[in-house]
């Protein structure tokens, strides 16, 4: 992505609004999770046709945060993915919003205060990934948002 450049305004998450917005514009959340990465990414690519606005995010997990399998050296390397994620979007006129805690606490307020109607993702196979994502999947649901998810780390659909 590196040679390609996208006509996507950011809008700041503050009061100030850049542009009038109207109620059938795609507002687009891109949840990054594994792949912290912008090429080779089918959810981001997806997500990002024909948006209005689009913010990038990282969530800090507790349950990952918090776990004995995490040391220092897979912190850092997480830390310095993050830092190189972010540096890639500002060369886009954006940023990587870094949250902490639970995704389902976390995303209805950024839903709310950034008027997403549209959420993108990779899809996760790990067992707590599944449970985490029908959760956010029935809660998109119920607030009208549309979820773009695809797979992207795996050499094949694990569902099959």
């Amino acid at each position: 992505m590196s040679s390609q450049r996208y006509d996507y305004e950011f809008v700041a998450p503050s009061s100030t609004v850049y542009h009038k917005e109207r109620r059938s514009e795609k507002h687009l959340v891109h949840w990054f999770r594994k792949g912290l990465r912008l090429h080779d990414n089918p959810a981001l690519k997806e997500g990002l046709k024909d948006a209005a606005t689009f913010r990038c995010i990282f969530i800090i997990d507790p349950w990952f945060a918090g776990s004995s399998n995490v040391g220092i050296i897979k912190w850092r390397f997480l830390l310095q993915s993050l830092e190189d994620l972010d540096q890639s979007l500002r060369k886009l006129n954006s940023r990587l919003f870094v949250i902490r805690g639970q995704p389902a606490g976390v995303l209805p307020k950024l839903f709310k205060e950034w008027r997403t109607n549209v959420l993108s993702f990779e899809e996760d196979p790990e067992p707590y990934g599944r449970v985490r994502d029908e959760k956010i999947l029935a809660l998109c649901q119920d607030v009208g948002i549309k979820v773009i998810s695809r797979t992207s780390h795996t050499l094949y659909p694990l569902q099959k």
